[in-house]
């Protein structure tokens, strides 16, 4: 299905049945990383996957800023009548969920954020060093929005009423450390830690969040 955003056809699946929940992908990725663990959640709720502008089979360029990302998500939700849903966002996906939160508190009824970081203090230095420089040089958009403009300063962090679930892997490039900071900052946060798990292993094409997702989403 097609819903036409701020301009622009974004394409989402829908599956299911009960309270709807969002999934919103990471950057360089699309609603595809959700393939594994739609059919299990439909079971329980209605799931919207939805495909960022630029990824996937949306239509548009990759947005030039995370406040597009935001808006274009917001506007999808009041438009396909899901307000107050739940939400899980991976990467940038987790950052836009953890935005709008703030933005607009009654949006969602709780969050789940995984391998998200809310400043460049956040990233491992590998992985600028690697991936992170690497896609930079290249200009590629999402790259260049994540290592520029991915911040929430401190009281933003603490203006997040709803509860959040704060998930990232053990040998994430994203700091552990960092992920537990911003945990403590929100007043209705809690940390999980995925033992042995990597950035992606964990959520991409993968079951591991399933029992953690139907559990906070009570």
């Amino acid at each position: 299905m097609k819903e036409k955003v701020n301009g622009v056809q974004l394409y989402y699946h829908k599956l299911g049945k009960g309270t709807p929940l969002l999934l919103l992908h990471g950057h360089h990725l699309d609603g595809g990383m959700f393939d594994k663990i739609v059919p299990p959640l439909s079971l329980y709720y209605t799931v919207y996957v939805l495909d960022m502008r630029g990824h996937g089979l949306s239509e548009g360029d990759s947005a030039e800023h995370y406040q597009t990302e935001v808006e274009d998500v917001y506007s999808f939700i009041k438009q396909v009548g899901i307000e107050g849903c739940y939400c899980y966002g991976f990467d940038a996906g987790g950052l836009v969920a953890m935005m709008l939160a703030y933005q607009h508190p009654a949006i969602f009824k709780k969050i789940i954020v995984a391998g998200a970081f809310v400043n460049s203090a956040g990233i491992q230095p590998y992985h600028y060093l690697t991936e992170g420089v690497l896609r930079f040089m290249k200009l590629d958009r999402d790259s260049r929005v994540e290592l520029t403009e991915s911040f929430m300063s401190e009281e933003t962090l603490q203006k997040i009423k709803i509860p959040v679930l704060c998930v990232v892997g053990e040998k994430d490039w994203v700091k552990v450390e960092h992920v537990r900071w911003y945990s403590q900052l929100i007043p209705n946060a809690h940390l999980i830690l995925m033992p042995r798990q990597t950035h992606n292993s964990y959520a991409v094409k993968s079951l591991k969040m399933l029992d953690l997702i139907k559990d906070f989403c009570k």
